[in-house]
């Protein structure tokens, strides 16, 4: 750290030399007495913190900022996961810096409440916090605070049992095994628990028993049905007393996840991998084509379970976001190479300019035309002047706008 004497010193000698006016000498001073407070300041914090608030090894806990709010009980709509914001940013990693540290001057786009700034506002400024860490750059705040999927996109729907004990009574379905015997008359027996073989619910959710023939089972419960068949075998047995135990239950389970199941194949595991179709549906076995458009995937999570719950209790189905869907800009126009060029993370004009080889010697920056799609497909269109940027002559450029999917860049001819 230079100190504030040497300081002093080099800032009065730059003025002789180069002959800035006092009130630009006094604001350059202003200027480096606030830098060092403020870096002292959080050296100072920064020690303390460690010092102070330090936690022993047992003290620490595992925080999962992504819960599930299918369990939490939360409702469900805009969720900030990560509750990250320019006042409070993520945590930034630590370096250690080597000692010749450079007093860099530069400007602040926060400076001055964003209004219009010059090279002339140049200040004191800790330029590379990160120092030879700057390669990899600070965490800055996600492109987005929940991601909603659209048509495109491919998601991965992982299937598994689920543990959870049911609300309401156990339904019986098509294919389930039942052993049906009465206390009172012991010829009366049909199906073997011992043997692990039962009688079957038929397709057409009939049981087919002695005596009594067909029976209505699918879609009662074991408490249901035993009344039935004791009202239906009062005919032939005084007391019946009519006994069931259940063998083999949630067939329809067993046959969704037999239709998925790929633990043979390349990826592995009971996984439905589908893209959502260009109506914004997927569709998934039994409960057929799903709207998803615009869904989080905790939303699609919960409709999903919710939908399966009603129709086969016993499964459970993870949405994972697979891929996105390409995401592409269109440069069109006075430019190098004009093409289609794929999004790969947030991008500004001059980015997507870079990209497609720059503008030309006849294109004119001052009049660079962005044509957008809005959220209903209306168009809507802007005009940015990108000269004084491309000139080097303007720090903060409002017109360096970010880019939408499928904007269309045109740079039109110089007049």
């Amino acid at each position: 750290m230079i100190p504030l004497t040497r300081m002093i010193h080099m800032t009065v000698q730059a003025t002789y030399q180069t002959r800035i006016s006092l009130p630009r000498l006094v604001s350059m001073l202003l200027g480096w007495l606030v830098f060092l407070t403020t870096t002292n300041l959080t050296i100072v914090r920064t020690g303390l913190a460690q010092a102070v608030e330090a936690p022993s090894s047992s003290e620490f806990e595992i925080v999962n900022p992504h819960f599930s709010l299918l369990t939490s009980g939360q409702s469900f709509g805009s969720v900030d996961r990560c509750n990250y914001s320019a006042c409070s940013p993520a945590t930034q990693p630590q370096v250690a810096k080597g000692r010749c540290q450079p007093c860099i001057e530069a400007i602040d786009c926060a400076d001055n409440c964003g209004s219009h700034q010059t090279w002339h506002d140049m200040h004191p400024y800790n330029f590379q916090p990160l120092g030879h860490g700057e390669y990899q750059g600070p965490v800055r705040l996600p492109a987005t605070i929940d991601y909603r999927v659209r048509a495109g996109d491919r998601i991965q729907f992982v299937f598994a049992r689920s543990r959870e004990v049911p609300a309401d009574s156990y339904v019986l379905l098509i294919g389930d095994e039942l052993q049906i015997t009465s206390m009172i008359d012991k010829d009366l027996k049909v199906g073997d628990i011992l043997q692990g073989k039962g009688i079957a619910i038929q397709p057409d959710g009939y049981l087919h028993l002695p005596n009594i023939g067909r029976i209505r089972a699918a879609g009662l419960t074991i408490s249901q049905l035993r009344r039935n068949l004791e009202i239906a075998y009062k005919e032939f047995i005084k007391e019946p007393a009519i006994d069931i135990l259940p063998i083999k239950t949630n067939s329809s389970v067993e046959d969704i996840l037999e239709s998925i199941d790929a633990r043979q194949g390349i990826s592995g595991g009971r996984t439905l991998t589908t893209t959502i179709h260009p109506d914004g549906t997927v569709r998934l076995i039994k409960i057929g084509a799903i709207c998803v458009q615009g869904l989080t995937l905790d939303e699609i999570k919960r409709e999903v379970n919710l939908r399966y719950r009603q129709l086969v209790p016993g499964i459970y189905v993870e949405p994972i976001l697979d891929q996105e869907a390409p995401h592409f800009v269109f440069v069109y126009g006075q430019v190098a190479k004009p093409d289609r060029y794929q999004l790969q993370g947030p991008t500004s004009v001059t980015a997507a300019l870079a990209m497609a080889g720059s503008i030309n010697v006849r294109g004119n920056a001052r009049e660079v035309v962005i044509f957008r799609r809005a959220e209903d497909w209306r168009m809507l269109a802007t005009r940015v002047d990108l000269r004084g940027m491309h000139l080097g002559k303007v720090p903060t450029p409002a017109d360096e706008i970010w880019l939408r999917d499928n904007d269309l860049i045109i740079v039109p001819l110089t007049p």
